[in-house]
């Protein structure tokens, strides 16, 4: 998904996770906490396993992280991120845990 990311920054690479569309600084620090500091970093794990990170190192992440991480990558408004894609990255997210903990009803 980078790919798009740096065709559309043209010869402007982000090396800053703060430097993709709907990170900031608090996103960022969450990420690096995570262990998570490149936006190359970013795009190989992708948004959901970026998001459980975050959530795994204490941070307290709402929804709206999992949202702008997925929106950053495909460099668009993270309130204009498509309910359909926001109900994708969910199952996604509860496949995960259902994995993790595959005794839970």
């Amino acid at each position: 998904m980078l790919g798009l990311i740096m065709e559309r920054m043209d010869d402007r690479e982000p090396r800053r996770l703060r430097d993709l569309r709907n990170l900031g600084p608090a996103s960022e620090r969450m990420l690096q906490e995570a262990g998570i500091s490149t936006p190359q970093q970013l795009d190989e794990i992708g948004a959901v396993e970026a998001y459980r990170a975050a959530v795994a190192h204490d941070a307290d992440p709402t929804l709206n992280l999992l949202w702008a991480l997925d929106s950053a990558l495909l460099d668009i408004d993270w309130r204009t991120l498509p309910d359909d894609r926001k109900t994708e990255l969910m199952a996604e997210l509860r496949a995960g845990l259902s994995d993790a903990y595959p005794d839970d009803p």
